[in-house]
């Protein structure tokens, strides 16, 4: 079928939702173009009606005028440029972020896409990026690479170097709820034992607070009120280089239990000090800077009992809190959740421990009395 006069003039438009933005279609002289306006409806209305006016003016000619709103080149920038630009950018994020941020780019980013123009990052090659991704990573190592590859294209189209984000057609993977397999009071007595005792006072510290390591190696004295009984928690230390809490709700107030004050106790009249104030040191008397993995592992094998990471400290104190019946909403602020949710997700079953007093309690309404018995003979 032949096409007529003027054919290649002619121009089929639109506008679409794609997510929150809309776009203006376009297609004209053979080729199809989009325009996004981001989540405003009314001005990708607007900008349509204004081509369709110049489109009846220019009658169909081929130096249609507003073509060229929406035909500008495209860009060629490189996803490397812009990668780097945007950890440059956020140098005011906390030092743990920004190394965890150039690991990522280094290792898995910058070998797959930074030789690529960023319009050229497609869904397809970000969705095979993910596949290989998966195949050798656990899915919440997996996602937290694939949204910072988000984040970086969600900030090429805020500045219109492309129309959409490729990576939001590719769905997160579903990751595993988090192992919760904390200690019983006994098993943690055990392992204590069998800490080599330079190392004792962090533990103890670990196993009652329900602190994160990398909140009570950042600890200094200035945040121990031996008066009030408390320690004050506002930061973490990764790598040597510390932060603020993860959220607002992370800088909090802990209690002292018994334990903790007394090894706190005799740590602040030991021999080793530090000049920074640093509550934790090594056997040099510097910070402790890494994870303690390897002096846990050894106590727990002393001790018998089967392997769980030191993490596993954390869980251990609220489920202990929970089985004696401390109340969720007490445990999430001690914690350092925001809500409790997080605490009936992943305890629930350690607060259902505390229910079977209650039902034994309750139980008893229902058995007779020997008064109810013997009148019933």
């Amino acid at each position: 079928m032949s096409k007529k006069p003027g054919d290649e003039g002619r121009l089929r438009n639109g506008i679409y939702r794609r997510g929150n933005s809309f776009y203006i279609n376009v297609k004209a002289n053979g080729e199809r173009f989009r325009k996004s306006f981001g989540s405003d409806k009314r001005a990708a209305e607007l900008a349509l009606a204004e081509i369709r006016k110049q489109r009846a003016v220019a009658r169909a000619s081929d130096d249609w005028s507003g073509l060229e709103q929406v035909t500008k080149p495209a860009s060629t920038i490189m996803f490397r440029e812009v990668a780097e630009t945007y950890t440059a950018e956020r140098r005011h994020h906390k030092a743990s972020s920004i190394a965890t941020y150039n690991d990522i780019l280094q290792t898995h980013l910058l070998p797959e896409f930074g030789k690529l123009q960023v319009r050229k990052v497609s869904e397809a090659r970000i969705a095979q990026f993910q596949s290989k991704l998966a195949a050798k990573l656990s899915a919440r190592r997996t996602n937290s690479i694939m949204q910072l590859l988000r984040s970086i294209l969600k900030t090429c189209v805020r500045r219109k170097l492309v129309t959409d984000n490729a990576a939001d057609g590719v769905d997160r993977l579903k990751e595993p709820q988090a192992d919760i397999n904390p200690l019983t009071k006994d098993e943690l007595s055990q392992v204590l034992d069998n800490i080599d005792p330079h190392f004792v006072p962090l533990f103890v510290c670990l196993a009652w607070t329900g602190a994160r390591p990398n909140e009570m190696q950042a600890l200094r004295w200035s945040d121990v009120d031996f008066n009030r009984k408390e320690i004050h928690i506002n930061k973490g230390r990764v790598r040597g280089k510390e932060g603020l809490p993860k959220s607002a709700s992370g800088n909090r107030y802990v209690p002292m239990l018994p334990p903790v004050d007394e090894v706190l106790v005799q740590l602040k009249h030991g021999d080793l000090a530090n000049l920074d104030g640093y509550v934790f040191l090594s056997k040099n008397g510097q910070p402790i800077n890494k994870h303690l993995d390897r002096v846990w592992t050894r106590a727990i094998r002393k001790a018998g009992l089967r392997h769980r990471p030191s993490y596993q400290l954390r869980h251990t104190f609220a489920s202990i809190c929970l089985q004696e019946g401390v109340h969720p909403g007490w445990v999430a602020k001690v914690l350092g959740h925001s809500t409790q949710q997080t605490v009936f997700r992943h305890y629930a079953r350690f607060i259902n421990d505390t229910f079977k007093e209650n039902e034994k309690r309750l139980a008893v309404l229902f058995v007779p009395s020997q008064e109810q018995q013997s009148a019933a003979m």
